[in-house]
């Protein structure tokens, strides 16, 4: 049996702004199934990795894949149609239309054939996903709370049924609450078999609920961990969590180096 493709790669992508170039050589894979975090220091580059696999940025070298299939040079809504779902941090809701309305419209932008009942369909799921959005359709998607806003946000990201999701920091500015709810809301997804890839800062939450974790430092893949070890290295506490500092034998350089390889 041929194995299926990962369902987001990147391989030797390069990117930025103007004549710079903030990631540099990425390579990388979301691992079908899984919760994959990309973590990194401020200024490491995560937002400009996380433009390029919605297709906001163009690389300058370098292929992105969907499935196995090469979407370089592919617009935004073309890889949603591929099925990357692509969740950013901010102005990710329309605040002046109604719950359902924000739905309806991250729906029928993909699938504009689609019948009602599907449409219905797809909403129940996304329901069923998020229950603190059930009563509230009606409701302006400005009077919900940063939570479920946010979810709000991944359900009209879903509602298509992509294969993939991208999220860019769900957690930012919410309530200590509201964090963990957010996160178990990013598993359940993850559970109802979407893959996900994500940037998140904290860390402590996310590893909670990741399975694979990829630490980028000043635009370059530094390592790639099973979530487990991830806090505990010397490189990650380090950066992180104020650790001692690691020491620089050729062992954990090579290690390092063979672990960026695979990522």
């Amino acid at each position: 049996m041929t194995a299926l493709p990962d369902p987001l790669e990147l391989r030797a992508v390069s990117a930025g702004y103007n004549a710079s170039d903030i990631i540099r050589s990425v390579t990388l894979a979301a691992a079908r199934g899984r919760i994959t975090t990309i973590a990194g220091p401020n200024g490491a580059g995560k937002s400009t990795l996380m433009k390029t696999l919605a297709g906001l940025l163009r690389p300058r070298v370098g292929q992105i894949l969907i499935d196995g299939r090469d979407v370089t040079r592919l617009p935004p809504p073309q890889r949603a149609l591929a099925g990357l779902g692509y969740v950013p941090q901010e102005r990710n809701v329309f605040r002046n239309l109604t719950v359902d309305e924000n739905l309806r419209i991250g729906f029928e932008f993909i699938r504009r054939k689609a019948s009602t009942s599907e449409y219905t369909a797809a909403r129940d799921r996304i329901i069923d996903l998020f229950p603190d959005l059930s009563g509230r359709l009606k409701h302006v998607a400005g009077t919900l709370s940063g939570g479920q806003r946010q979810m709000l946000a991944m359900g009209c990201a879903l509602a298509p049924g992509p294969t993939t999701l991208l999220l860019d920091e769900p957690s930012a500015g919410l309530s200590p609450r509201y964090v963990t709810t957010m996160l178990d809301a990013v598993a359940a997804v993850n559970r109802s078999g979407v893959t996900v890839a994500m940037i998140e800062q904290n860390l402590i939450e996310a590893m909670r609920i990741t399975h694979d974790a990829i630490l980028l430092v000043a635009g370059e893949i530094k390592g790639r961990w099973v979530s487990d070890a991830f806090l505990s290295d010397p490189l990650v506490r380090e950066l992180f969590l104020g650790g001692a500092k690691a020491a620089s034998t050729k062992a954990d350089h090579r290690r390092m180096t063979d672990d960026a390889s695979a990522a």
